[in-house]
C-alpha cells in the first residue's frame, strides 16, 4: 500500500500512551517486528542491523505494523495499558479492501482488547467485517489466544446469537484444516449461549455443502465512519457466507447432529452409504457416532450399521474402523471376519489384534 506517510516512533509512543521507561522495549519490538516481516516476506533478515532505519518507511503500513504489534503484545516489559493502546491502534489503521490494509495477527489485538474489557460490540463487528475476506483469520495468533478469543466471541451477548454463529461459521470455514480446527468446532457446538436449533442448522449446512440459513439482522448505520462501513459491507459478507466446508466441518457436523438430539438411527442410515466428497470422513463420523451413542440404539440397529460399513468398498481404513468397533462391542468374531477382508492391510491388522489377545 503506497503512501507518503512516515512512521515516527516518538509519535507512536505518545499515541498508545506508553510510559517513558517502556520506550526502549517498544523500539526493540518495532525493529524485531519489522525483521519478522522481512523473514516472512523474503525468507531472510533483509536489512540486518540497518532495519531500524526502515521503520519510518515501512511501519506505517497496517500489515507490517501487525508483526510489531505481536511482539509488543507478548512482551512482559510492556504494561497492560500500553498493550491495549497498541491493540487499539490496530483498529485505527485498518483499511478495508486495501492491499496490506489488514494488520498481521489482527485477532491477537482483538483478543487483548476483549480480555481487558475494551472491545465494544461495534468495534468487534467493524473488525470482523473488515477482515471477512481474510483467508487465514488466525494468522500470527497462538492456539491458547485463538481459543480464548473464539470462546469469548461465541459467548458475547453484545451481539445477537445468529450473528455470532454466522461469524463463527465464517471464521471456522476460513481457518480450514489448520491446527485446532476441530477444537473451534467443538467450542461453537457446545456453546449454551446460542440456540440449539441454530447450531443444528450450521451442522446441516456443513454436511449438505450449503450456506447456513441464519436470521442475521444487519445493523443500521450510525453517525460514525466505522458504523457506516459496517452498514454498507456487512450484508455482502452475510450474503456470501462460505458454503464449501472443510472435511473436518463435515465430519464433526454429523457427530454434533447426534449430540444435539437428531434421531440417531435415521442419521446413521442417511450417511452410512455416502459416496461423494469427503466420504471417508463421513464414514468416520458414523463410526464415532456409533461409538458414542451405541447404548441409545438396539443391538440390531448397531449391527445393521456395522454390517453396512463392512461392505464399503472405497476405503480399507474405513472398514478397519468398523471391524474394530464390532470387535470392541461384540467380541472377536469381527476379528475373524477381518481375516478374510479383501485388503491385505486389514488382514494384517486383524492378525496383530488377535496376537495381542492371545
Amino acid at each position: 500500500m503506497e503512501s507518503d506517510e512516515k512512521f515516527v516512533p516518538a509519535d507512536f509512543y505518545a499515541e498508545i500512551g506508553a510510559e517513558r521507561k517502556e520506550e526502549h522495549a517498544l523500539r526493540q519490538d518495532l525493529v524485531r517486528g519489522l525483521k519478522d516481516y522481512y523473514e516472512t516476506a523474503y525468507g531472510y533478515d533483509k536489512y540486518g542491523a540497518e532495519t531500524i532505519f526502515m521503520l519510518p518507511e515501512r511501519m506505517h503500513q497496517p500489515y507490517i505494523y501487525g508483526f510489531a504489534l505481536l511482539r509488543i503484545l507478548h512482551d512482559r516489559r510492556i504494561s497492560s495499558a500500553t498493550k491495549v493502546g497498541a491493540a487499539q491502534r490496530a483498529l485505527q489503521v485498518l483499511t478495508y479492501g486495501a492491499d496490506g490494509g489488514l494488520p498481521y495477527g489482527l485477532f491477537a489485538a482483538l483478543h487483548v482488547l476483549a480480555e481487558n474489557g475494551r472491545l465494544s460490540a461495534s468495534d468487534l463487528r467493524y473488525a470482523l467485517v473488515v477482515s471477512a475476506g481474510d483467508s487465514d483469520p488466525f494468522r500470527g495468533i497462538d492456539k491458547p489466544w485463538m481459543l480464548r478469543f473464539f470462546r469469548w466471541l461465541v459467548a458475547n451477548g453484545d451481539l445477537p446469537a445468529a450473528e455470532r454463529l454466522f461469524w463463527a461459521h465464517s471464521i471456522i470455514a476460513r481457518h480450514g484444516e489448520q491446527p485446532a480446527a476441530a477444537k473451534l468446532i467443538d467450542v461453537l457446538m457446545a456453546s449454551e449461549e446460542t440456540p440449539v436449533e441454530d447450531r443444528r442448522e450450521l451442522c446441516q449446512a456443513w454436511v449438505h455443502f450449503r450456506q447456513p440459513r441464519l436470521l442475521v439482522v444487519e445493523p443500521e448505520s450510525d453517525d460514525t465512519q466505522r458504523g457506516a462501513l459496517v452498514a454498507e459491507h456487512m450484508r455482502f459478507w452475510v450474503a456470501h457466507a462460505p458454503s464449501w466446508p472443510s472435511s473436518g466441518m463435515v465430519r464433526l457436523g454429523i457427530v454434533w447432529l447426534a449430540r444435539l438430539g437428531e434421531n440417531l438411527y435415521d442419521l446413521l442410515q442417511a450417511y452410512i452409504g455416502f459416496a461423494d466428497t469427503y466420504a471417508e470422513q463421513v464414514h468416520g463420523a458414523v463410526v464415532q457416532v456409533l461409538t458414542e451413542h451405541h447404548d441409545s440404539l438396539s443391538q440390531a440397529q448397531v449391527k445393521s450399521i456395522i454390517e453396512q460399513g463392512l461392505r464399503l468398498t472405497g476405503s480399507s481404513p474405513t472398514r478397519r474402523k468398523f471391524y474394530r468397533l464390532g470387535a470392541d462391542l461384540y467380541g472377536a468374531e469381527y476379528l475373524e471376519r477381518a481375516n478374510t477382508d479383501t485388503a491385505g492391510s486389514v488382514r494384517q491388522w486383524a492378525a496383530r489384534q488377535k496376537q495381542k489377545l492371545s
